[in-house]
């Protein structure tokens, strides 16, 4: 099994449990608890679960850290990332507030790549730790940036 596929078992397996297991799970969609079971397992390289399984079980997995687990698994095989859209209503709101909390958060992905820098060729325990809070920073660029699009296009729909 090649190294995205594993990953898309263990994607699976965190949407599963994100329900609360296989029996759970097997109650909010089509497929039984074998059949999701066998989806989960490296051991069954040949079975994995359905779009409109993913698209039942995703949503109540909310919760789990790493979500939506598959969709993301997905995009990360295809090249890219996945990239939430602001949940609320975008509104007329002040984009230089928007301005300004894209500079800080820039700032501060700044900051943690530097210091990821500079742990490089430290202990990969702090190297670790730094790429995560890297990573991290980048993503809340990411949210205020997506905030932003969603505001300019609230003002582009003239709404």
């Amino acid at each position: 099994m090649t190294p995205e596929l594993l990953k898309l078992k263990q994607a699976t397996a965190e949407m599963i449990k994100g329900v609360g297991g296989v029996e759970a799970a097997a109650t909010f969609c089509r497929v039984g608890k074998s059949t999701l079971s066998d989806a989960q397992s490296w051991r069954r390289p040949e079975v994995f679960v359905a779009l409109d399984v993913v698209a039942d079980l995703e949503p109540l997995a909310r919760d789990r850290t790493g979500w939506p687990h598959v969709t993301r698994a997905l995009c990360t095989a295809m090249g890219g990332v996945f990239v939430p859209l602001p949940e609320a209503q975008a509104t007329r709101g002040d984009l230089l507030t928007l301005l300004a909390a894209k500079a800080r958060e820039s700032s501060e992905l700044t900051e943690a790549a530097i210091a990821c820098c500079t742990a490089v060729d430290g202990d990969p325990a702090a190297r670790a730790a730094a790429a995560r809070r890297a990573i991290k920073e980048l993503d809340d660029v990411v949210a205020v940036v997506m905030t932003m699009r969603a505001e300019l296009e609230t003002l582009e729909g003239g709404n």
